[in-house]
């Protein structure tokens, strides 16, 4: 059996300098039958790109990724177009780089079958040179259809578990324009260190784009605190007066009220109401635009 100059010596299983002409037939035949029974498993093919006269060679397994018919005879340009439109330039640009820098690549890109079935694939090259010139490219080429397709779907659920989580920590503190100018604020559950600084960046950004005088904070669905929730609370009360919006805050249970006074909590210049109620109905008294 012939073999091109280039596969003139090959290393066997344990590493030792193989020369080919020394195998017997049955020997080649069943080292290719295990090739590609196991390139067949793992859904990885081999391809090559002699630079010097542009020719293409593909392993069964990689024709069979492609789905091509019987007697297709790729070359690069047409390789190239099996890609998915918006990953041309990418596969493009990295195989320029590799024959012209010898930089190898290793990418993870949709293809469009012959039978234009899209599926994501790895491919990957790496330069042969000599004599400073690169004359030869050997690569890899993977089926990944379904780990790819996992993976996204994994990123899609954790996205959408993301908005679901953002939009459950703003159901469980809505901010509410109750009149011009006024805000009301119901807190519920304690505060952790990430839910205060976002109910705190979301509350600052409407006092300023409305101009708000008013921000009720009505912490009736708050049983008990502890320092740090505490703390988050009053943090929530200075940093609205630095933007000149009044605090009120509403439903104070005893245990809270028990908990501000021992931090020290200064609110001297915050008011005060029993419910929700009479602070809205004060704030509506008070309120004056700040536009």
């Amino acid at each position: 059996m012939n073999q091109p100059a280039q596969y003139a010596r090959r290393e066997d299983s344990i590493g030792r300098d193989v020369d080919p002409s020394t195998l017997s037939d049955d020997t080649i035949r069943r080292t290719v039958i295990l090739l590609q029974q196991t390139q067949a498993l793992a859904k990885v093919g081999g391809w090559e790109l002699d630079c010097r006269s542009n020719q293409l060679f593909w392993t069964e397994e990689t024709y069979r990724i492609h789905e091509t018919p019987p007697g297709f005879a790729p070359d690069l340009s047409s390789a190239i177009d099996f890609y998915a439109p918006e990953w041309v330039p990418t596969i493009s640009q990295a195989v320029e780089r590799c024959v012209g820098e010898a930089e190898p690549f290793d990418l993870e890109l949709e293809l469009l079958t012959y039978q234009k079935r899209r599926l994501w694939v790895r491919a990957a090259g790496h330069a042969q040179v000599e004599e400073g010139k690169v004359v030869r490219i050997f690569g890899a080429f993977q089926d990944i259809n379904e780990k790819k397709r996992r993976e996204i779907e994994l990123q899609e659920k954790l996205a959408i578990i993301e908005q679901q989580r953002s939009t459950i920590h703003s159901m469980s503190a809505p901010i509410i324009q109750v009149w011009d100018g006024v805000l009301a604020l119901p807190v519920v559950g304690q505060l952790d260190e990430t839910r205060a600084a976002d109910i705190t960046e979301r509350l600052l950004q409407t006092v300023v784009s409305l101009g708000v005088a008013q921000v009720i904070l009505d912490l009736t669905g708050v049983e008990t605190v502890d320092d740090a929730t505490a703390d988050h609370l009053l943090r929530i009360i200075r940093a609205t007066s630095l933007l000149g919006a009044q605090s009120i805050i509403t439903g104070v249970r005893p245990a809270v009220a028990q908990t501000l006074v021992a931090l020290g909590a200064d609110l001297t210049k915050t008011t005060v109401r029993s419910n929700l109620r009479e602070a809205i109905k004060a704030a509506m008294r008070d309120a004056r635009p700040r536009r």
